[in-house]
C-alpha cells in the first residue's frame, strides 16, 4: 500500500502549529511550530490592517511562505500529502485563501454596503493546493471548515465543538486565550460571543524576555515559602520543575533539572508571576518592589514594571469583556455553571492564579482545560473528512450574537476601569462601586476550591514519533526603494525590535519581528517624510535570508 499523509495546521494570530499524520492508521509522525507571525504586527487588528492598507496579496505571500516552510519542517514526502486541514480564526483563513477580508476591518452593514463590499460566505469548502500556492501533492484535498457568522471564525467553532457545550443546556464560558481571545458565553445552546483583543501578552509577547509556549519557556511559578520554583517546558512540551529562586535578587537556592534551562517566559508564566508577586507584596501595579524593580526568575530571565502594565491591560480585557458578554445576555457571572479554557495559554496557566487575577471570572467552580482545540479540530477534519459537512451543518444550527467590543459602550465604560486598576492602582473596591453604579452587578467573591479537569498533560498530547521542532524565524522580508532618503539611520535605529534595515536608500523589514501599523515609528521619524510603510513589498524565498 502506498503511504499516504496528512497534514493538520491551525494558524494563530502568534505563529503557526501543524502536526503530520499517516493515514493509514492516523499515528502521529511529527509536529512543528513557529515562535512568530509571519504578518507584521502582534495581534489580529495589526495583521488586518496590514492586508488592507500594504495589500491582501502581500499577506497572503508572507502567509503561504510561512505555512510552506512548516510543512517542509515535517519532513514528510509532500507528493504522498493527500489531505490537510487547516483551522484559525476569520481573518487568518480569509488571508490563507486570498480572499476578501474588508468586511472584517469596517464595522456594520452600512459601512461594508457604503464601499460596495461583497462579504465572502466563509463557508466549508474543499479546494486545491495550487489555489492557495500551497506547496503539496497538488492533488491533495484541502479542507477549510466554517465559520459560524462571518466575524465569529471556524477558531470559535473550533473550542465550541470540542467543549461540547452547543448540545448541554446550562450556561457555559468558553475561552480560547491568546492574542486575539475568542470568548463565549453559551446559554442553553445560544452563543453570545466576542473577540477580545487581549493583547500579545498572552502568548509571552510584547514582553521584554516573552516567548510563546514551547521548549525553554517559564510557563508557572509556585511559591516555597518566600521563595518562588519555575516550571519550565521541556523539549516534549513537558513542564519540568526547575530552579528555586530568591525573585527580589535573583539569588539561586537550590538549582533542578539543569538540563531544562529557561530561555524567556510565555503569557501563563507571567500570569503566575503576577497573581503570586501580588499575594507576598512584592508586586503593587504598577510598581515591583525590589531594588531593580525586577522579578528575577532564572537564566536571566525577569519580569518588568513595563511587563505588569502590558499584562494588566490584556487580563482587564477578559474582564471586561466577560461582564460585557454577561451584561448583554442578561445574566450574572455568578449563574455561568462551568468554565472552559482553550489554547496553549488556556492549558498551561494555573486556574487558580486565573481566578484571581481576573483571565477567567472569580467565581467559576467547576473548570475544565481542554488544550489547543483549532488544531485539534482540524486533525479531526483530515482523520474524517466527512466531518466537513457535519461541522458546516452544526454551524449552520448555532444562533449566534457577536458582540463588537471596538463599539460595545459597555465594554469601553468596564474597560476604563480595568485601565485604572493596572495604570493608577485603583483599588478593586472602587471598581465595584462604579460598576454597581453602571448597572452591571457586582464583582463576585474568588471561589477557593473550584473543581478543575485537566483533560491531556499538554496543550499538544501527541507530538509524535519524530518529536517537536520549532522555526524560531519565519525568515520573511519586506522591501521598498525609498525615494528622497538622505540615509540618515533614523528610521532603522527607531525601530523597537531592530526589525528594518536601510542601505543606499532601499528599505529592508523582517516581517516577522516587526510591529506593524501599531508601531510605524518609521514612518513618524523620518525627517523628509518619504518613507511610507504601505509602500513596502513582499521579497521571495532565498531573498528573505539575507536580513
Amino acid at each position: 500500500m502506498v503511504e499516504e499523509y496528512a497534514i493538520a495546521m491551525d494558524i494563530g494570530t502568534s505563529g503557526v502549529r501543524a502536526q503530520a499524520i499517516n493515514v493509514e492508521d492516523n499515528s502521529t509522525i511529527s509536529t512543528t511550530v513557529t515562535l512568530r507571525h509571519p504578518i507584521p504586527g502582534a495581534n489580529v487588528m495589526d495583521h488586518l490592517h496590514f492586508a488592507v492598507n500594504v495589500g491582501r496579496e502581500q499577506a497572503h505571500q508572507l502567509i503561504m511562505e510561512a505555512v510552506n516552510k512548516v510543512v517542509d519542517q515535517l519532513e514528510v514526502d509532500k507528493s504522498k500529502i493527500t489531505r490537510f486541514a487547516v483551522c484559525g480564526n476569520p481573518i487568518q483563513l480569509s488571508l490563507f485563501q486570498n480572499i476578501e477580508i474588508r468586511d472584517l476591518a469596517f464595522w456594520g452593514t452600512n459601512a461594508v454596503e457604503r464601499m460596495k463590499i461583497t462579504p465572502p460566505k466563509r463557508n466549508a469548502q474543499i479546494i486545491k493546493p495550487g489555489d492557495v500556492d500551497l506547496d503539496i501533492n497538488p492533488d491533495a484535498d484541502v479542507y477549510i471548515p466554517p465559520a459560524i457568522k462571518h466575524e465569529i471564525g471556524a477558531d470559535a467553532l473550533a473550542m465550541l465543538v470540542k467543549s461540547g457545550v452547543v448540545d448541554k443546556e446550562g450556561i457555559y464560558l468558553v475561552s480560547d486565550f491568546g492574542t486575539n481571545a475568542e470568548i463565549a458565553l453559551v446559554i442553553d445552546g445560544e452563543i453570545f460571543s466576542c473577540s477580545a483583543a487581549a493583547g500579545p501578552a498572552m502568548e509571552g509577547q510584547a514582553i521584554e524576555c516573552g516567548m510563546l509556549a514551547s521548549p525553554g519557556a517559564i510557563c508557572d511559578v509556585t511559591a516555597e515559602g518566600d521563595q518562588w520554583r519555575n516550571m519550565v517546558l521541556n523539549s516534549d512540551l513537558k513542564v519540568d520543575a526547575c530552579n528555586l529562586m530568591d525573585v527580589t535578587t535573583g539569588e539561586i537556592i537550590e538549582q533542578q533539572n539543569p538540563q531544562t534551562q529557561a530561555r524567556g517566559i510565555t503569557g501563563t508564566g507571567v500570569i503566575s508571576a503576577y497573581s503570586l508577586g501580588t499575594e507576598q507584596g512584592i508586586i503593587s501595579i504598577p510598581d515591583i518592589k525590589t531594588d531593580d524593580n525586577k522579578i528575577n526568575l532564572q537564566d536571566e530571565v525577569y519580569l518588568s514594571e513595563k511587563d505588569l502594565t502590558e499584562i494588566g491591560k490584556a487580563l482587564g480585557a477578559f474582564r471586561a469583556a466577560h461582564i460585557t458578554l454577561c451584561v448583554e445576555a442578561g445574566i450574572e457571572l455568578e449563574d455561568i455553571d462551568a468554565v472552559y479554557m482553550a489554547g496553549a495559554s488556556g492549558f498551561y496557566v494555573d486556574p487558580m492564579k486565573s481566578l484571581t487575577v481576573g483571565q477567567i471570572p472569580a467565581c467559576s467552580w467547576d473548570i475544565y482545560q481542554i488544550g489547543n482545540t483549532s488544531l485539534s479540530m482540524a486533525r479531526d477534519i483530515v482523520e474524517n473528512p466527512d466531518l466537513l459537512s457535519e461541522l458546516q451543518e452544526v454551524a449552520d444550527g448555532m444562533r449566534g450574537n457577536h458582540i463588537t467590543l471596538a463599539t460595545s459602550e459597555i465594554f469601553e465604560k468596564i474597560y476604563g476601569l480595568e485601565l485604572a486598576v493596572c495604570e493608577q492602582n485603583m483599588p478593586l473596591w472602587k471598581y465595584d462601586e462604579w460598576l454597581e453604579s453602571y448597572g452591571y452587578g457586582n464583582l463576585p467573591e474568588v471561589e477557593d476550591d473550584p473543581e478543575i479537569h485537566r483533560l491531556f498533560e499538554s496543550d499538544i498530547p501527541d507530538i509524535g514519533v519524530n518529536g517537536l521542532s520549532i522555526i524560531e524565524e519565519v525568515g520573511t522580508k519586506l522591501e521598498s526603494k525609498v525615494e528622497g532618503c538622505i540615509s540618515c539611520q533614523a528610521c532603522a535605529n527607531e525601530c523597537p525590535e531592530s526589525a528594518l534595515k536601510i542601505e543606499d536608500g532601499v528599505a529592508t523589514i523582517r516581517s516577522d519581528y516587526c510591529n506593524g501599523s501599531a508601531c510605524l515609528r518609521c514612518e513618524l521619524v523620518c525627517p523628509e517624510k518619504v518613507f511610507l510603510y504601505e509602500k513596502m513589498f513582499y521579497i521571495e524565498g532565498e531573498d528573505a535570508k539575507s536580513l
